[in-house]
């Protein structure tokens, strides 16, 4: 059973979730997508921080559009909209849309002989999942009609250190010190 089709829209189509916030791809989203990107997607919608973005921008007022690139400084991105969208967030009947970008290609495996210290990604789907939520909070702080700098904000960090520790990596922050990267940090086994 399906509880909605998302403002996130993903190789063209929009993502819909299940009763349960599981995403359900379509065919062509799996062939135009990676998979770290939809595992991502999965784990941080599983959140009860990552449910509550999500619902509060599925009302046909928002379009996310997410797109794959290889981002030379990090994991993702979601460049600020221009000042007419961030100043139409208080009117609900005008559509704003955002952009997001996500780098699947930023950690794609453990490196040989190292393994992840405690609290941090352990694999892609872990990386993206903390994309998502970074990005998705940016977009979460734009809808609100909030412009950038958000990281130092102490309700950002506060909502950053909420996510991160859902998914189970608290460790990872996300400020001016380390822009749109994970600090991933390993040790040798």
């Amino acid at each position: 059973m399906l509880l909605a089709v998302s403002a996130l829209v993903l190789a063209g189509q929009a993502v819909d979730f299940d009763a349960g916030m599981r995403p359900r791809f379509t065919p062509e989203q799996i062939r135009r997508s990676s998979e770290a990107t939809r595992d991502g997607l999965a784990k941080w919608a599983a959140t009860e921080f990552g449910r509550r973005i999500i619902q509060s921008l599925d009302r046909g007022e928002y379009r996310i559009d997410v797109e794959e690139e290889e981002i030379d400084d990090g994991i993702g991105r979601a460049p600020q909209p221009g000042i007419a969208t961030l100043a139409a967030a208080g009117n609900h009947a005008k559509q704003k849309r955002y952009l997001m970008i996500l780098n699947p290609n930023f950690f794609t495996k453990m490196p040989a002989g190292m393994e992840p210290l405690r609290d941090q990604p352990a694999s892609p789907a872990d990386v993206m999942a903390l994309a998502w939520a970074g990005e998705m909070l940016h977009v979460w702080f734009y809808a609100r009609g909030i412009s950038l700098p958000h990281h130092q904000r102490l309700d950002f960090q506060d909502d950053w250190a909420r996510i991160a520790s859902e998914l189970g990596m608290p460790a990872v922050q996300h400020d001016d010190d380390a822009p749109r990267r994970v600090r991933t940090y390993f040790s040798w086994r």
